[in-house]
């Protein structure tokens, strides 16, 4: 909701008075954020933007675990390997009340400790799997709970070095912490990443139950098989720059990239490489009616279409008129894309396809090799938002924030699976670093793009430029006057389209390719919100 003026609101006397206060203060519903309008914002003055990485630092803790002086019983969640059970016996040999659970359903619980990140997997679908289960023990655990813990194997370091490409699909569980700290600002979280290795049972869960009793209150911490002890830091890097690796002969197939953010990438990629671009949407496009030619804008548009069906006989909601404009604006963004691309050097066609849907994937790429060309470039930037708070959302809205970027990917990477790519870039968002109140799903979400990126660029090895961009706000899309005025007094700077696009750009002509996980944006961003917490 937007920020109100108290004194007005006092002045309101009925629901219906205040939701259309609200409404107007509001504009338009939010699109999704991959097809936002990208309404150009003025920058004005402010805090720098920058790139930075994240890097794994020792850290030597507190002494004083998410855990220790805990009151009340603590639930430790089936692993089904054994580790589960140790550590129950560790935390009870401490005077702890702990008890070993399945599936977490309830919120009586003062302290809980998810170990679904160590369970054996049998394929990336069950990884996957695991990022659901965090969310819903989050959310019967609630705000209520003195301490909510994690606990992942991705090598002891947050996927930094030895990360397991099956396991890189649990990663979510650190932005579903971050997010837990913003929300829950009484209760102690932390993400816990083990490095499991060879070691039995009965070991790793000594390591685990001595970070929570004696180790620190990081909000995030990693521990080796040697016992290091880490933390994550992300630090301000400039990129190299470098000759563009791509040309004329390239194929790129990008996701959302119609509209919005992704399309201004696109058009920037275009100008750089007069490559042949495939732009992936779920927006059918279809031809626009005839009473609206001339119409520019929304009341032109819905004054046109109203009066057409009156003419006609016919009633509209003012629902249905909305659906139809946003449509009708949607197909315009799309087709000015293309538009786009092309005058920039490049060609460009559009395909309305379902991105979670592996087999139309599939189908709609084996179409792209046949009409237009081997495919050399994966660009994923689809993405859909329903913020509510982790006790407030539900399995469908998760599933569908969380689908369309991790199903999404699997998807491409299914389908493109024998090409030979040159490019894969995945569009993430800092949110995955630093959490965002209402939006665990997202933050979990992109986490999990991070950290496959890392994988793939393991295994594709140096013939494929892998990058997963991590963006702060931009000066467009879902950013209007009143939420850029919010960043700009937190210090959070404003990326521009333009701007953002070139450096888009300028990263993958980088040789700088070891570094996949890269955040753009505000200088001020890129570190949890509460980096560490006092008992």
């Amino acid at each position: 909701l937007p920020v109100v003026d108290a004194s007005a609101m006092a002045r309101l006397l009925t629901l219906r008075q205040i939701v259309d206060h609200l409404a107007d203060e509001l504009g338009e519903p939010a699109a999704p954020a991959d097809s936002a309008e990208p309404a150009r914002i003025d920058q004005g003055p402010g805090p720098e933007l920058g790139r930075l990485v994240t890097e794994a630092v020792e850290s030597s803790g507190s002494g004083a675990g998410a855990l220790a002086g805990l009151g009340g019983r603590v639930a430790v969640t089936d692993d089904g390997g054994g580790v589960g059970a140790a550590l129950v016996d560790v935390l009870t040999g401490h005077g702890l009340d702990a008890e070993l659970v399945g599936e977490l359903t309830g919120n009586g619980y003062a302290g809980v400790v998810f170990l679904g990140g160590l369970r054996a997997l049998t394929d990336v679908t069950d990884a996957a799997a695991v990022n659901t289960e965090a969310f819903r023990a989050a959310r019967a655990a609630g705000s209520t709970s003195e301490s909510f813990v994690t606990v992942s194997d991705l090598g002891g370091s947050f996927g930094r070095d030895d990360l397991d490409p099956t396991r890189a699909w649990t990663s979510g569980l650190t932005g579903l912490v971050r997010t837990a700290a913003l929300e829950w600002p009484a209760t102690r979280v932390q993400a816990i990443d083990i490095q499991r290795a060879a070691r039995g049972p009965q070991d790793v869960a000594r390591a685990i139950g001595d970070e929570l009793l004696r180790g620190g209150q990081e909000i995030e911490v990693g521990i080796r098989a040697d016992g290091t002890r880490l933390t994550l830091s992300s630090v301000p890097a400039r990129v190299d720059g470098g000759a563009m690796p791509l040309g004329p002969d390239d194929v790129i197939v990008a996701s959302g990239g119609g509209r919005g953010v992704t399309a201004a990438t696109m058009v920037e990629l275009a100008r750089a490489t007069r490559a042949r671009f495939v732009l992936l949407g779920r927006s059918p496009l279809d031809p626009e009616p005839a009473v609206c030619a001339g119409a520019a804008d929304d009341v032109a548009l819905k004054r046109a279409l109203l009066d057409d069906a009156t003419a006609h006989g016919r009633t509209v909601t003012p629902a249905e008129l909305g659906r139809q404009v946003r449509a009708i604006l949607a197909n315009r963004e799309i087709r000015q894309t293309l538009e786009q691309i092309e005058a920039a050097g490049g060609q460009a066609r559009y395909l309305a396809v379902d991105v979670t849907d592996a087999d139309a994937v599939a189908q709609a790429l084996q179409r792209v090799r046949q009409e237009v060309g081997p495919i050399t470039g994966v660009v994923h930037g689809a993405g859909v938002l329903a913020d509510r708070r982790i006790v407030d959302k539900t399995d469908a809205q998760f599933d569908t924030v969380f689908r369309t970027k991790v199903q999404g990917l699997r998807s491409l990477l299914a389908a493109t699976a024998a090409d030979e790519l040159r490019l894969l870039c995945v569009f993430s968002s800092v949110a995955a670093r630093t959490g965002n109140e209402g939006q665990a799903d997202y933050a979990m979400a992109n986490e999990v793009l991070n950290k496959v990126a890392v994988a793939e660029r393991t295994r594709r090895g140096p013939g494929c430029i892998v990058k997963s961009f991590a963006w702060g706000p931009w000066s467009g899309g879902m950013v209007d006057d009143a939420l850029a005025q919010r960043f700009r007094s937190m210090g959070v700077a404003l990326l521009p389209l333009d701007v953002g696009a070139a450096m888009f750009v300028a990263e993958i002509a980088s040789p700088q390719v070891d570094q996949v996980e890269v955040m753009i944006g505000s200088a001020t961003l890129g570190a949890p919100a509460a980096a560490s917490r006092g008992a």
